[in-house]
């Protein structure tokens, strides 16, 4: 850094501890309260009263407000009959329809299901998400919406013999894809019943109930509008996260606890940014949640370490701005909002104003540092103590090069690091190789107070840093260079990079797997390998849950599974993950490897040569870690 750089460094620091106050240990703000009682899950160092917060903590998510979920039906089934004008079809909302996606029903003294949360601020900044259909004058109503928080994704409960197991910060098995188009047919059928020869039963029940005392004809006219300002808004990011009508391979679902991350937050920025993307990058590398326990310990953050740490001491409590930045574009991710404006000159650090709830943010973060690894529950019987100990020694010769590095917590491993032993290659080459059209970040320097102009095409990940840092201005949290030159881990595209034409034949998922192979070396091609503490609990397995048990990822790649079903919670402590048969309760969705993005190759690094004994025993360490 240059000496200015330095003192802008020093005084972003003071300002950003100033604000968060962060002498100590702090949880999140919005609370459900904890349930009296023993705990239904794994000791892992919270509290009851801590696991409730964390499940319904609110980070600046705006899903919809509030009173159109507690209003709106579940959509009906493609040709079946409509819903007569005095008959529901069910709440949306209902636990049991909210369960078919894997989504935990409410826990302690909350009304809203695990990994949802209440957002309520002054959106008069705001654009796509300041919806107000009373007739209130601007700023003088707060409409309260719902959101995603992080424990809709990372809390999982398993059942084993009838009885349910929750372990916080564990891959939940939420069915991401599959509740969103659920949730915008909801959206489109309730408005569609207010058309004319419609039968309006829907969208007369949906009124009333968001409307009250205020129902009128006037306001029924503004509600419809503002739904469809909702709706316009969902469908455009349908459009970005899509198939490519041009490469079937595009198209693949991404089942039960899975979802690509990286693509959802890449193209709300780029809607964020407003301009028409002429050439979509559909979001379909879909990865398994990671879990996240020993976050505080990783220096790089998603599965091909593009998010890195950052952290400033004081007193016991670190401050992470690298994990700011990294939550804070994730909250971008699932439906929170930010809007790009121009700078007026170098000294306007107005910043991009944001839905993101910054303070619970960190909060939350904190609160992750207490968050321990589950052990091996003593129900599922105690792992064999000459097993372990082999299995152990196995480790040692087999694994513990990466997953027990020396000087990091994690190991990363680049595409060419990996050589014959690479794994499905997408969500790496994806998130370095995707590009798009900037729209209203154009020239904006791309640290927000400097740096190089953004051009009128750029990589979405550095689109996504210019955004993150605005945010954080915005919130008069300056992390910009607290956090490091670079919170996403932005480099460079060479030339001729995925903007050049297709040639005959090629489509620009061809043409971007090229490239990602030309530059196999670069430390953003990579996935990364941490230590394995609490791994049983975090099936299915390689980043993209393309095996199922960690038995099977001891096999061979010939010999794992090519097709297995998911989505039941039973789990199978002999093989260490969920169960696979077709007839155990939940499983609906088959896994398919074959499926671009899905593929079970790599990570092999010997354990084909194993023998059964050896790999029982290796299995037995695993689950004692």
């Amino acid at each position: 850094m240059m000496s200015g750089e330095l003192r802008l460094a020093g005084a972003a620091v003071v300002m950003l501890t100033a604000v968060l106050g962060l002498s100590g240990c702090k949880k999140p703000t919005t609370a459900a309260g904890g349930r009296a009682g023993p705990s239904t899950g794994t000791v892992q160092g919270w509290t009851d009263e801590e696991r409730g917060r964390w499940y319904n903590a609110g980070q600046g998510s705006r899903l919809m407000p509030m009173a159109w979920f507690e209003a709106l039906e579940q959509p009906q089934a493609p040709g079946a009959a409509a819903t007569a004008p005095g008959a529901a079809a069910g709440g949306f909302r209902e636990s049991a329809y909210l369960a078919t996606f894997g989504i935990l029903p409410p826990w302690g003294k909350s009304t809203l299901p695990v990994g949802f949360a209440e957002n309520a601020i002054d959106d008069s900044g705001l654009k796509k998400t300041s919806l107000h259909w009373t007739g209130a004058a601007p700023g003088a109503e707060t409409v309260k919406w719902v959101g995603l928080t992080c424990a809709a994704c990372h809390t999982a409960q398993l059942t084993y013999q009838g009885k349910p197991l929750t372990v916080d910060g564990a891959p939940s098995l939420f069915d991401f894809q599959s509740f969103i188009e659920a949730l915008d047919a909801a959206l489109v059928q309730t408005r569609a019943a207010a058309g004319p020869g419609a039968d309006a039963g829907r969208w007369d029940r949906f009124a009333k109930a968001v409307l009250g005392a205020a129902d009128t004809p006037e306001t029924r006219i503004r509600l419809r509008g503002e739904l469809d300002k909702l709706i316009a808004w969902e469908a455009a990011a349908h459009r970005l996260n899509g198939p490519d009508p041009a490469d079937p391979r595009t198209n693949s679902r991404y089942g039960y606890g899975r979802v690509d991350a990286v693509g959802h937050i890449y193209n709300r920025v780029l809607l964020f940014g407003g301009a028409a993307q002429p050439r979509p990058n559909p979001a379909d590398a879909p990865v398994s949640y990671p879990h996240l326990w020993n976050i505080n310990l990783q220096t790089r953050l998603q599965w091909n370490g593009i998010a890195q740490t950052a952290k400033f001491e004081r007193g016991k409590t670190p401050t992470d701005f690298g994990a700011l930045g990294r939550n804070t574009g994730e909250v971008l991710g699932v439906f929170g909002e930010a809007v790009i404006t121009k700078r007026t000159g170098p000294l306007d650090f107005s910043g991009f104003p944001s839905s993101v709830d910054i303070d619970n943010l960190n909060r939350m973060e904190v609160q992750l540092t207490r968050l321990e690894p589950p052990k091996w529950p003593a129900t599922f019987g105690t792992p064999s103590a000459g097993d372990v100990k082999a299995g152990s020694g196995l480790f040692g010769k087999q694994c513990a090069s990466c997953h027990t590095p020396q000087k990091t917590y994690e190991t990363m491993k680049t595409f060419a690091d990996m050589g014959p032993d690479q794994t499905d290659e997408w969500m790496a080459c994806n998130a370095w190789a995707f590009t798009g059209a900037s729209g209203a970040f154009k020239g904006v320097p791309a640290n927000y107070a400097d740096g190089a102009l953004t051009a009128a095409n750029a990589p979405v990940r550095a689109l996504l840093t210019t955004g993150v840092k605005g945010v954080l201005v915005n919130k008069k949290l300056d992390v910009i260079k607290v956090a490091a030159e670079n919170f996403f881990g932005v480099t460079p595209l060479p030339k001729g990079g995925p903007q050049a034409a297709l040639v005959p034949g090629q489509t620009a998922k061809d043409r971007r797997l090229q490239l990602c192979q030309r530059n196999a070396a670069d430390p953003l091609l990579a996935y990364k390998a941490r230590p394995l503490e609490g791994i049983w609990a975090t099936a299915p397995y390689l980043h993209n849950g393309s095996v199922p048990t960690l038995y099977d990822l001891l096999l061979a790649v010939e010999q794992r599974p090519q097709t297995f079903m998911t989505g039941t919670r039973a789990y199978d402590p002999k093989k260490a993950g969920y169960e696979t048969a077709a007839a155990a309760a939940g499983n609906s969705f088959t896994f398919d490897t074959s499926l671009s993005g899905n593929s079970n190759k790599g990570h092999v690094y010997g354990v084909g040569g194993l023998t059964e004994a050896q790999r029982l025993q290796l299995l037995e360490y695993l689950k004692t870690l």
